[in-house]
């Protein structure tokens, strides 16, 4: 999701819009530019891509091309190699990381040859920066002498830096959340809780996978206009959709309903309604990896409390799997969304502490189905493991162990140079959770407003009616009109 160059980056993220449109604040710009694994959207502005790939590249290139020439062309090459172009920008490029990007001294002597930092951050003379010579370009004194290896370690330092930057940002959100309004449906601003909780939703393990997601099959499908609605939580840019909610009432007191209440709304099924899609996506990836297992049965429990699970994976059926729990008894998957900017959750901390929502959600699911005294299943042929997912795309601990024993499954355990392969098996699994559950919020979030659509032609029609009944019609004409 890169954007070319500097200027197409800028027309992004200007602010002559029209009123309707929403515009990305200074704090959501910056969690724009941040990697997806840091919770961002992968839209680094081009000059960090230009600077991580041209210096990378010069750190293995440029002294390996100076001792190549150097003895055949000797004196010619000691003239000519320092006053290019290359070499010149590549000055410019270590003093702006340096100046305008925070990295500092230290980091830079870290990745790249420390006499072309030194060289690069000298003070210019009364002619300008003078020329280095070719024994300072020839330096391989760097920790970094292969050009991938310092094109990620220079992208890392500027990605960290970034999302410290980030971070800041948000100590300075308000206390209390300022509404929109029916005018400006697009100009609120949320509270500095809720920005955390979903910073560290965002951030956490499977978070936002579905940005790095190829649409190559129906598994990881997601259509535009749901892409949109994904794209505009995860930096919180929420719509105003009502003055007060129909099914629970709430905003009786003033507060505005926006799209954070519509996905978080407990008398509308919001959690029903989200967990399924998720459920049937994981089970056609189970078919592809051809493990058997049953959805919605309640075979495993007993008869008292007529209990069944989204997901039952029959003993055996995961013979791969590195952990004996997984490898010999059957899975008993119970599939759950958790929203951690619900109320409940901030109440608990999902603003503070990393997954606080997800551990809520797996805590649920054991109280109800294996609280001690009252297991509802044989533990001795079956395992229960919640398959939590935050709304921002976190997974729960024992979603991600399941997860990572799925890969390791489909590769056939961990014997011999299967680890890579298992990635990116985990890699598809993550993205095919993500896909699934920000399609099912997006759709939740369409319900909720047609419904919302629904009661006001309602409410429209009895006021139409009303207001009739002082002026009778007879086919079509009123008996008023001349």
């Amino acid at each position: 999701m890169g954007l070319r160059d500097t200027e197409v980056e800028e027309e992004f993220f200007q602010d002559d819009c029209q009123p309707d449109r929403f515009k990305l604040k200074p704090y959501q710009q910056a969690q724009a530019r941040l990697s997806t694994g840091a919770g961002g959207l992968g839209l680094p502005a081009a000059v960090m891509r230009r600077f991580s790939a041209s210096l990378g590249n010069l750190v293995g290139t440029l002294p390996a091309v100076i001792a190549a020439l150097l003895v055949p062309l000797g004196e010619l090459v000691r003239v000519r190699i320092p006053g290019t172009v290359l070499v010149e920008r590549m000055g410019d490029a270590i003093k702006e990381l340096n100046q305008e990007h925070g990295v500092s001294v230290e980091i830079l002597k870290g990745i790249l040859p420390p006499l072309w930092v030194e060289w690069a951050l000298q003070p210019p003379g009364e002619t300008g920066r003078r020329q280095p010579t070719v024994a300072e370009l020839a330096a391989h004194d760097g920790e970094y002498t292969t050009p991938r290896k310092a094109q990620h370690k220079l992208g890392k330092a500027i990605n960290k830096i970034q999302l410290e930057k980030f971070m800041e940002s948000l100590e300075h959100l308000p206390q209390e959340a300022v509404p929109p309004t029916r005018d400006n449906p697009y100009g609120g601003q949320e509270a500095r809780n809720m920005a955390y909780a979903r910073t560290r939703s965002s951030q956490g393990q499977g978070g936002h996978a579905l940005l790095r997601a190829a649409p190559t099959d129906r598994a990881r499908e997601i259509q535009s206009n749901e892409f949109g609605y994904a794209t505009r939580r995860a930096l919180e840019i929420e719509e105003f959709l009502a003055e007060r909610c129909p099914r629970c009432h709430r905003g009786r007191e003033g507060e505005i309903i926006t799209t954070v209440h519509a996905r978080t709304c407990r008398r509308d099924g919001a959690q029903v309604n989200m967990h399924e899609p998720l459920k049937y996506a994981l089970s056609r990836a189970l078919n592809g990896l051809r493990v058997k297992h049953d959805v919605e049965s309640g075979a495993p429990f007993t008869g008292e409390r007529n209990l069944s699970m989204d997901i039952v994976i029959r003993p055996g059926a995961l013979t791969n799997a590195s952990s004996p729990g997984y490898r010999n008894k059957g899975i008993l998957l119970d599939v759950t969304h958790a929203d951690p900017q619900a109320q409940v959750h901030l109440r608990n901390g999902s603003a503070t502490s990393d997954g606080i929502a997800a551990q809520a959600s797996e805590a649920r699911k054991r109280q109800h189905y294996a609280r001690p005294g009252h297991v509802s299943f044989d533990e001795r042929s079956f395992k229960l493991t919640t398959l939590a997912v935050e709304s921002f795309g976190r997974l729960g601990e024992e979603g991600y162990e399941f997860i990572d024993e799925l890969a390791t499954h489909a590769v056939g355990g961990r014997d011999g140079g299967t680890m890579a392969l298992k990635g990116v098996f985990k890699e598809r699994l993550l993205q095919i959770v993500s896909v699934a559950t920000q399609v099912a919020i997006s759709r939740r979030v369409q319900r909720y407003k047609l419904a919302l659509r629904g009661g006001q032609d309602a409410e429209n029609r009895r006021t139409r009616s009303t207001s009739n009944q002082s002026t009778p019609m007879m086919w079509g004409w009123s008996v008023d009109a001349s």
